[in-house]
């Protein structure tokens, strides 16, 4: 069964909701088509396209025509991690609805959060839109509803085209997905979706996530544009991504971090006042002053990252999900009692971008410290880092290392 692509319902009209509000809610849509204006409608979850049809006069669905009175599929989204299909189409037969369901799968994360339903007519799917911003029985978010585009249930765009990425940090805890892709919508009209990366346990957010966008343009555009404004609360902090479709190979020269701080940290990261904690130094292991060049001391085909300054409470799974946003991982170890861990990425750009974005980012109880590890492969004891530590400081006057000195903080009698 096809699905044509549909116009959809402008929030700009009709009393719609504004663009960056954060909440959700819109009234229900006029019966009548609306003309459908820039920007379209937000996406309601990262990792799901903009539910909503590319802009123009018309639009050409799976036969080439549009056809305003034939809509009966609906997207749902901002669905949460353990519901599936069977538990949707309760939802609606609780409400008198027989609907099909199609969820639609990350292949990372498995639920993206998403789906499309199909209803008997199009009558009952617009009722359905209505209820959009009402809770959803039993869970604790509302419904987001908007029309389908693209051929609805029989859709798959997630898995088809190319997909240009940005990573977003410096997001403060008020900032969902919903709001997130809102942001970016407005000003670039290709950008597909928004992910934000969260806590497996509390579902808190972890303060960053990644845009994606159907045109490299709006990409590029975004890396300049967007550096810096705010979204929230907070002024975003913004790089490349390499999105999880990308073919294999070494990074490429756009990997480098656009807009970061000096030496390869970015911005959301590097130089932020008190990001080790009490201590206000920098992290061991080679990260003494400025970073160096990060393939200065590496194999450029290691993948590994070691992760030092591991809470002892983390477990691999956990520490795997702070990780997996930046790319297929291999593996992860956590070797018990040394306070450290090492996580294997498929494809070396996201070791480096990992390494770069999660610098100082606290993990369990602590702020981890991240550099270049081994694979189990190599020689020399597994996760062992390649960037060696500098050297203890020299003191001439008292003729030994600091950590040594018993009478460290005294001075010589003249």
């Amino acid at each position: 069964m096809s699905f044509q692509q549909q116009q959809t319902y402008d929030p700009a009209q009709q009393g719609g909701y504004e663009q960056n509000n954060g909440n959700g809610a819109m009234p229900p849509p006029p019966m009548q088509q609306q003309q459908q204006q820039q920007g379209g409608m937000p996406a309601g979850d990262g990792g799901s396209p903009a539910p909503f049809a590319q802009q123009g006069a018309g639009v050409e669905g799976s036969s080439g025509s549009v056809t305003g009175d034939a809509k009966t599929t609906l997207w749902m989204g901002e669905l949460e991690p353990w519901i599936d299909e069977n538990f949707i189409r309760s939802v609606w037969f609780g409400m008198g609805e027989q609907v099909n369901v199609k969820m639609i799968r990350d292949k990372f994360s498995g639920n993206a959060g998403y789906c499309f339903i199909d209803f008997t007519s199009p009558a009952a799917a617009a009722k359905a839109l209505s209820l959009n911003g009402s809770m959803i029985p039993n869970t604790t978010r509302p419904f987001k509803l908007n029309w389908a585009s693209g051929g609805g249930l029989a859709d798959r765009r997630d898995d088809r085209g190319p997909e240009f990425s940005i990573f977003v940090g410096d997001l403060g805890p008020e900032v969902n997905e919903y709001v997130l892709v809102s942001l970016f919508q407005a000003r670039f009209p290709s950008c597909k979706s928004a992910k934000i990366m969260t806590d497996p346990i509390s579902g808190m957010s972890r303060g960053y996530g990644f845009v994606r966008f159907a045109e490299e343009g709006d990409q590029q555009r975004a890396l300049t544009e967007m550096q810096g404004v705010y979204c929230g609360n907070r002024p975003m902090r913004i790089s490349t991504a390499t999105p999880k479709n990308k073919s294999g190979g070494a990074g490429p020269a756009g990997m480098q971090m656009q807009g970061g701080g000096g030496g390869g940290m970015p911005g959301a990261m590097g130089g932020a006042p008190g990001m080790y904690g009490m201590g206000g130094g920098p992290p061991m292991a080679g990260y003494y002053g400025t970073p160096q060049p990060m393939n200065q001391f590496t194999d450029p085909n290691n993948t590994t990252v070691f992760v030092g300054g591991l809470s002892g409470y983390v477990t691999e799974d956990e520490l795997r999900s702070f990780f997996q946003g930046f790319g297929e991982i291999t593996y992860v170890k956590i070797p018990p009692g040394k306070g450290c861990g090492f996580v294997q990425f498929v494809q070396r750009h996201a070791a480096e971008m990992a390494i770069n974005q999660m610098q100082g980012y606290p993990i369990g109880n602590s702020r981890v410290r991240l550099s270049w590890g081994r694979s189990q492969n190599n020689s020399g004891p597994a996760g062992t880092p390649y960037r060696p530590a500098p050297p203890p400081p020299h003191y001439q006057q008292m003729g030994m290392p600091q950590q040594h000195n018993p009478y460290n903080g005294f001075q010589p009698l003249q």
